[in-house]
């Protein structure tokens, strides 16, 4: 992660996780990048991603209503695929909507980690996003909206998968709070004559992450289904050898 692509592009919470040292090397750069929503980004940012970075795909976890109202802006040389994580989550869902109507953001950003983690939707997606992977290895980028928490443990869940010490997987998930402090700014000056102050307080905490969401994860993982290859095995119907075919693919 040497690079710093915020110094390249206007896109929000962009980063490559690659670079990190694992188990057995490193895991590629290049290969995989994770981001903030690609709406209404410029022409020069859409070339960055395609003719720079040379993407392949761009795996998008928002609900459909998300997509609607700010759909990614049109690639001519990438792939677009959604992938919705969360299509029954109810007030779990961390849309930029929900987290401005919510009385209680810290029981919500809990309430999406397990839905992150146990829903039928996020399962499902998970695995189909997994499976893709070894099955056409290809530069990509993920993103949710603001690129946290779908991605977030998506991020995680390919780090770990690859053999990432936990610090470096917190370090990465972290990285969001630096990575998105002027867009969360903007979210928060927009909507300072529209909320109450204890709404728009709310609003601060759930633009951004804790490490106690992502431990929470982890603990839920171990809780339901005894390890993190259990999950993988169990929860997201991955087959016996996934981690090493991943790992004989990304990891140099």
């Amino acid at each position: 992660m040497s690079v710093d692509y915020t110094k390249k592009t206007t896109i929000v919470n962009i980063r490559d996780i690659g670079g990190i040292p694992v188990t057995h090397g490193q895991l590629r750069e290049k290969t995989f990048f994770r981001s903030g929503e690609l709406c209404n980004i410029s022409t020069h940012d859409i070339s960055f991603l395609e003719d720079k970075l040379h993407l392949k795909k761009i795996y998008d976890f928002r609900r459909p209503e998300e997509i609607e109202r700010r759909p990614d802006s049109p690639f001519e040389k990438v792939e677009y695929e959604n992938i919705n994580l969360m299509s029954k989550a109810g007030r779990a869902n961390p849309s930029l909507k929900n987290m401005t109507i919510s009385d209680d953001i810290e029981s919500q950003m809990l309430d999406a980690y397990t839905e992150l983690v146990l829903g039928n939707s996020a399962q499902t997606g998970y695995h189909t996003f997994l499976m893709e992977l070894v099955k056409n290895p290809q530069p990509i980028i993920f993103h949710c909206f603001a690129g946290k928490d779908r991605t977030g443990f998506a991020a995680a869940l390919l780090l770990k998968i690859a053999g990432a010490a936990p610090d470096d997987i917190y370090k990465d998930y972290l990285m969001t709070n630096e990575a998105r402090k002027e867009a969360n700014e903007a979210i928060l000056n927009a909507f300072s004559d529209k909320l109450s102050p204890k709404k728009l307080a709310g609003l601060e905490v759930s633009l951004n992450v804790k490490k106690d969401y992502l431990a929470y994860a982890f603990k839920l993982i171990n809780q339901q289904f005894g390890s993190f290859d259990n999950y993988l095995l169990d929860a997201l119907a991955l087959p016996k050898s996934y981690v090493s075919t991943f790992q004989d693919i990304y990891v140099i």
